[in-house]
This record gives structure tokens, sequence and C-alpha cells, in this order.
């Protein structure tokens, strides 16, 4: 829901060679946006790592187990990125059998960018707000930005924290009733809703990047959001062992069974989430910055 959600935030971005996909994790959100489309037997938690770790804040798919791409039902037929990066080797290994990327680069984005001054002409990233700080990166964006190039950005908007189940209860009360909520976060509160802003003042930052707004959209509604803080994550252990245990037979039969009936749900909330609001300011907002002329 998320993702179909960040697609169309960004309708108006398009790549252009050289192009770099920064913090592009496993790629398929990329891929899937470029136009690829996978079988039902495709399954992104096929290899996971330290399930019994799960409420534990471990990163479980920062795994790889190497893989045959005869689940790729059709490639991209969009356009191809010239750059993957990623500070994590195990998801850039799952990447490279998209067909999406030519190039592929491990490095930390909270570090300076490994890339030559003006090397692209659009950038895409959707891990911002996951850095230390935000100002240095953009500042490294629009260096390695040619003047004119643009990029494409997800950044939380200064509502986000207002939608957390484990904030409004646990946080920001300290009662104790409301401590099993950390299991529900896991952590992501502190990882990428710390860097939540106003449109003001990540505009603000902007400018002084030398970056300008080209296209800005505010999506991702409260009931968006708080449907996305559950979902089916406490389960997902349990839901793994038991896919898992399905005959191959049956796997992609049941998996379009589910994928049907979670559609019945989500795509009115994906048609709608303009008006669900519930009174409160969208979660995130999308920004298409143009890098000015000197």
């Amino acid at each position: 829901m998320w993702r179909e959600l960040d697609i169309r935030a960004m309708s108006q971005f398009e790549f252009t060679s050289p192009s770099c996909d920064i913090g592009c994790g496993d790629g398929m959100f990329s891929f899937l946006r470029a136009g690829g489309s996978v079988s039902n037997q495709f399954d992104a938690f096929r290899v996971i790592s330290n399930l019994d770790k799960f409420f534990e804040n471990v990163d479980i798919y920062d795994a790889y187990e190497k893989n045959d791409d005869s689940s790729i039902v059709i490639a991209p037929p969009g356009y191809q990125i010239d750059v993957a990066f990623d500070h994590k080797e195990n998801l850039l290994k799952k990447a490279m059998w998209l067909n999406l990327y030519s190039e592929f680069k491990v490095g930390d984005a909270n570090q300076s960018l490994p890339f030559p001054n003006e090397s692209f002409n659009s950038l895409f990233s959707n891990i911002v707000y996951w850095l230390d700080n935000p100002e240095l990166v953009m500042k490294e964006i629009a260096r390695i930005l040619r003047p004119g190039g643009r990029g494409c950005f997800m950044l939380p908007n200064r509502s986000l924290p207002d939608f957390s189940f484990y904030n409004q209860l646990y946080l920001k009360t300290g009662e104790k009733k409301w401590r099993f909520l950390e299991k529900l976060d896991r952590g992501r509160f502190s990882d990428n809703i710390r860097q939540a802003r106003s449109g003001w003042e990540w505009e603000l930052l902007f400018r002084n990047a030398n970056l300008q707004v080209v296209n800005h959209k505010t999506y991702l509604s409260k009931t968006a959001i708080q449907i996305w803080d559950i979902g089916l994550r406490p389960l997902f252990p349990l839901l793994k062992k038991m896919a898992d245990s399905i005959s191959s037979r049956n796997y992609a039969d049941i998996k379009s069974e589910w994928i049907d009936t979670i559609r019945l749900f989500i795509e009115p909330i994906i048609d709608m989430d303009d008006e669900l609001g519930q009174g409160a300011e969208p979660a995130f907002h999308c920004y298409i910055l143009e890098k000015k002329f000197s």
C-alpha cells in the first residue's frame, strides 16, 4: 500500500542517464516502478536470517542466497538505472538479478558519497530520513548532481510521529501498560521517524544545498499510516513458518487468494488516501528537486 502511494506521488519524476538510486535496497521498489513484474512464486522474504530475534529489532532481511531469476515474468521495459548504491552488500546482491541496474556500489550515505562532482543527471532516494545528518547528505546530493539535474526524495512530514501508536500511547505517556508496543515498533520510531519535518523546514534545507523545488506532493493519510503501523508485522515470524510449510504445488494458488483478499481492502484505501486524513496533515512529502545553475 505504502509503496503504491510512493509510486503515485513521484509520477512527475523521470530518470535520465546517468542516474543513481541511492539506498536502493534490494531494488524491488524501483524495479516495480519501472514496470517490472514477478510471478506469484517470488517471495522477497524467502531468504532471511535471525527470525528468532525478530522482536529484538534485528534486521532479518540482510541475508542472501544465490537464486535464479526464473521468477521474473517481465523485465523493466521503462528504463534502466545506471548505479545502484546501498550500504548492505546482501541487498545489492538481491538487486543484481532484476536487470534494472548497470553498476552496483557499496557505501554509507552517512559519509561523503563516493562519486565525483556532477556525476548524475538524475537521482532517487527514499533513505534520506534514515540518515544521521540530512543536511550533509543533501549537500552531497547537490554536489554529485549536474546543474539542471533532478532528484526525487520521499521525506517524513511533522505529522508522522503523531500517527505512531508506540509514540502516542507509550513514549508520550510513559505508562508501562503500553510497553508491549515496543515489540510492534521494533526500532522504527527511533530510526525513521526522528527526522520528520514540516515542508518549510525541508525546503530551507534544500535552499541551503543549492536545490530548488520543482514539484511537491504530500501523501500518506493518517488512516494509511495507522494500518501500516500494525499490519501483519506482529505475525510475521509465524506467517513465515506457515508459508515455508506450504508445498510448492499449492503455494502460488494460496498466495493469489491472499493477494485478491487484501486488495479488496487496500485498493480503496489507496484511491481514497486524500480523503482519509482524519483532520491531520499527510505523513509524507514527495519532492522533486533541481540543482540550480551557478
